[in-house]
């Protein structure tokens, strides 16, 4: 769903002098040079988002038009205003797709704006690199980040359950600890949300087989048979009781996270970007605990590093320097970032993150625990997302559903959607 504010609507959130200063008496005419900033995003993100822009706009009294919208509608809106040349000027942009974007010329490339609107010169290099597509620099880093579990620690431990250690346990210990706890749950709560139609998690699945979702020429690099394994593996949990049924399960298709199983009360363990752990916590009474995703045994590294988000600029933006300026705003300014802190992941600005470090709370602190443990269990960050990509992360869904609901078995699901796959990504 779209939340794009309106002025009484921001004005309600952010009240006073801040809202004043940044719509003040925007007329038509203001409203167009107004930069336009998209991102996807919770209840929490939004709110610091949009501080920081008013922020912004008290400091430069630039105006900025913020929209926000949940993770699979972010997705066709971008898709969109890509296909009609009119993306915003600042975009929140995945590392699955700057790829495409970048490629397809739609994404202004950010080396010109360096060492003058954009002041980086001691920004951690790798998340640096991070953003850059042959060769050019299309993003910037919003933070570090990796994938994870997390979990009810209160109701696992009602329930009579004992976390293994997360460095060595594999998805055998996952279903193990399900079936030990699942009927001690408390009523209409399964073990964990079915994780069947997740494309992140289906690549941790095939990394601890010591493979990729794509090669370095943009091929599939995985097997037939990692695709069946991974879909039987979730069926049987779904089968088993220890995730929702189908039905229910679908109830989540929107992305949102205050849809999420683990936040809708119908699952215990849920999976995450270790940057959402502070949005999920704030939308839960229980603690939240964060647990690196099982591996299979065979010492191979289902983690990897990588930017929880990028901000990237549009090459149909009228004004590339100021919209460069409240980049370079969100990035380095030091009272931007005590409103942001790292719910978009682990900066990669020295001074931000020394300044933050002192004023971290319990759940962001969790974070930061968490990834320094991932950082000694990692393989390099992969090659980039193929054209393309995009497509077949969105497709993952509906093959799954089908899945799921039982309209075609996991072996037969698993080859239907690999020929799709390959096919997305044989197309020019």
């Amino acid at each position: 769903m779209s939340y794009k504010m309106n002025r009484r609507q921001f004005g309600g959130l952010m009240g006073g002098a801040a809202t004043l200063s940044l719509f003040g008496s925007l007329g038509a005419r203001a409203q167009d040079a107004a930069l336009q900033l998209i991102w996807w995003g919770n209840p929490d993100r939004d709110r610091r988002t949009l501080e920081v822009v008013a922020l912004f706009t008290e400091r430069t009294g630039r105006q900025v038009m913020p929209e926000t919208l949940g993770w699979g509608d972010y997705w066709q809106k971008l898709a969109t205003q890509a296909a009609g040349g009119s993306l915003p000027d600042l975009i929140q942009m995945d590392y699955r797709f700057i790829f495409e974007y970048a490629r397809r010329g739609q994404l202004a490339a950010l080396d010109p704006f360096m060492g003058a609107q954009l002041q980086l010169d001691d920004f951690d290099a790798n998340q640096l690199a991070s953003g850059r597509v042959d060769g050019s620099l299309y993003g910037i880093s919003m933070g570090a980040n990796s994938h994870s579990h997390i979990y009810k620690k209160d109701v696992l431990e009602a329930a009579g359950g004992t976390m293994p250690d997360m460095t060595t346990w594999t998805m055998d210990d996952f279903m193990e600890l399900g079936m030990s706890v699942k009927d001690n749950l408390p009523a209409g709560m399964f073990f964990t949300q079915n994780m069947g139609f997740i494309e992140p998690r289906f690549e941790g699945f095939v990394r601890a087989r010591g493979k990729a979702l794509y090669t370095d020429e943009g091929e599939v690099g995985f097997e037939l048979q990692d695709l069946k394994d991974y879909f039987n593996y979730w069926k049987t949990m779904q089968d088993e009781g220890l995730t929702p049924p189908a039905d229910v399960q679908a109830q989540d298709a929107s992305g949102r996270m205050e849809e999420s199983m683990i936040v809708a009360g119908r699952s215990l363990f849920g999976f995450i970007h270790s940057n959402q752990l502070v949005a999920n916590q704030n939308l839960v009474t229980e603690e939240l605990e964060m647990v690196m995703v099982p591996g299979q045994g065979g010492g191979q590294p289902a983690h990897y590093l990588k930017p929880s988000m990028l901000m990237s600029m549009a090459e149909t933006s009228t004004n590339k320097e100021a919209a460069a300026e409240l980049l370079n705003f969100f990035i380095t300014d030091l009272e931007a970032n005590d409103i942001l802190q790292i719910e978009r992941g682990v900066t990669g600005d020295p001074n931000v993150a020394a300044r933050l470090m002192g004023a971290l709370s319990d759940t962001e602190r969790k974070i930061v625990d968490y990834l320094a443990v991932v950082a000694d269990h990692v393989s390099p960050l992969p090659p980039p997302p193929p054209q393309n990509a995009g497509e077949v992360d969105r497709a993952m869904r509906p093959a799954w559903d089908a899945v799921a609901f039982g309209m075609i078995s996991p072996d037969d699901g698993a080859s239907a959607f690999y020929d799709e796959i390959n096919t997305i990504l044989s197309r020019t």
